[in-house]
């Protein structure tokens, strides 16, 4: 395995568990502002403030379950072997950027360079899966070449 693939995945992991942190945060402020506001408040003011933090805490619950789901994938991913194709799990390496195929966690910045942490099911993941060093690959209408896969 290379370093920087143990790298990116670690990162990886840390935004994610970052991410996590900050919503179930947010649950509880959204959880307190209700209570709060029902101690202080009356009539409809009332109604519309705890339907809103309601609806709040619901998309921030939605969203903690869609990190967490990313945290369980990336906790069965094995990133220790050496793909002779790129796979869920590979840090592939094209002529027009670098992808960590694992979650659909986006670009990343890490020590200056720019990853794309993508799902092997989507559209550019599932392109690339299966294709070996040297092969083109085509996405939205252009062409792109592998050069590496860790």
């Amino acid at each position: 395995m290379s370093a920087i693939k143990e790298k990116i995945f670690n990162h990886c992991r840390q935004l994610v568990n970052e991410k996590i942190a900050v919503l179930e945060q947010s649950m509880k402020d959204y959880q307190e502002a209700a209570n709060e506001d029902s101690k202080s408040s009356m009539g409809d003011k009332y109604e519309t403030n705890r339907a809103m933090m309601h609806l709040e805490k619901e998309k921030a619950a939605t969203q903690l379950n869609q990190m967490q789901k990313m945290r369980q994938l990336l906790d069965t991913l094995k990133i220790e072997k050496k793909a002779e194709q790129a796979a869920i799990g590979s840090l592939v390496t094209t002529e027009k950027g670098k992808y960590f195929l694992s979650i659909g966690l986006g670009p990343i910045n890490y020590e200056g360079e720019q990853y794309f942490v993508i799902s092997a099911a989507s559209p550019i993941g599932q392109a690339m899966v299966g294709r070996k060093v040297g092969e083109v690959f085509e996405f939205r209408g252009g062409k792109d070449r592998i050069i590496k896969i860790d």
